[in-house]
């Protein structure tokens, strides 16, 4: 029995990595407004062709019928907007709070440009697409928690950075998108802190309409973030309330006299920290907390709960 479930997960895993495969090779061939990045192509496979192929042994699977289903799976997905920076209004890549970076590339901006923050001493990164950004194989994590530390001993300092529209190297600024990126650079408390003359493209009057279209896009991605950093602002006071309230009730709970008061303290301490920690892990779903401050959160709640002993002791 063992034996047969191991040999149904490694023609899964053989499955799945054969699609991937495939995916990735028509993935490649397509102009970057057309193309998924990797965790768009993982969820694809997990939740469209798996399901389709389930049982299906991966030798018997076709190449052919895979890469018809991968090519079903684009052409029901619209090209992507704003890949070309020339078609970009300088509106929308400016004066961008630092801390904010992160969740304006993966949100914001399109998935198909290239960028690159230069912070000067703080630390620059390579030019990259955000297509398959990662925050921390960019080197944006290094530079943000090199900014942190000094934000954090020096609360005066007002760090943001603003988009300017550069060239690549030996590329002519001839209207191609892929000669462009854009460079944020590093403003401190109003001063910008690099080269912030941009290359200047017209663009043709019949692209204009473009712009309108993609600021409009863009400006609505920048309001849902706003709406975003509420309710993640929102989640985080109603987790520290809740972690007050199983705090409050422990406190009571150590310092009650009758052991019956004890036990009804008790139980309300576990009701109220069960009632937290799903609020805490519906917030979690939703993308309300990162990974780490809800492993924080969780586990300041769990240890409250349990705790019995009074201050200095151990559970």
């Amino acid at each position: 029995m063992a034996k047969s479930k191991k040999n149904i997960k490694k023609k899964g895993i053989t499955l799945y990595n054969k699609i991937l495969k495939e995916f990735t090779k028509v993935n490649n061939k397509l102009p970057i407004e057309r193309q998924l990045s990797i965790a768009d192509r993982r969820k694809y496979i997990k939740e469209v062709l798996l399901p389709k192929y389930k049982g299906t042994s991966p030798h018997r699977l076709a190449v052919k019928t895979i890469n018809t289903a991968i090519v079903d799976i684009f052409d029901s997905i619209p090209p992507q907007i704003g890949c070309d920076v020339n078609l970009l209004s300088p509106s929308v890549y400016a004066d961008i709070g630092f801390f904010e970076i992160d969740d304006y590339i993966l949100n914001v901006l399109p998935k198909c440009i290239y960028i690159r923050i230069d912070a000067q001493q703080y630390g620059k990164t390579k030019i990259f697409n955000t297509l398959n950004y990662n925050y921390t194989k960019s080197g944006v994590k290094v530079i943000v928690d090199n900014i942190r530390e000094v934000v954090n001993n020096n609360s005066g300092l007002d760090i943001s950075v603003t988009g300017v529209k550069k060239l690549k190297k030996g590329k002519t600024n001839d209207g191609t998108p892929d000669n462009y990126f854009l460079d944020f650079i590093l403003v401190i408390n109003g001063e910008p802190k690099g080269d912030i003359d941009p290359i200047i493209f017209n663009v043709p009057a019949s692209e204009r309409k473009a712009v309108k279209s993609i600021r409009n896009v863009i400006n609505e991605r920048i309001r849902q973030l706003e709406l975003k950093k509420k309710r993640k602002k929102n989640a985080r006071k109603t987790a520290i309330r809740n972690l007050n309230k199983v705090k409050s009730l422990g406190i009571k709970q150590r310092l009650a006299k009758r052991q019956t008061t004890k036990d009804k303290l008790e139980k309300e301490k576990y009701s109220v920290s069960y009632k937290s920690l799903k609020q805490l892990d519906r917030a979690y779903s939703k993308g309300l907390f990162t990974p780490e401050q809800y492993d924080r959160l969780k586990g300041e709640i769990i240890y409250r709960m349990l705790q019995k002993k009074k201050k200095g002791g151990k559970i």
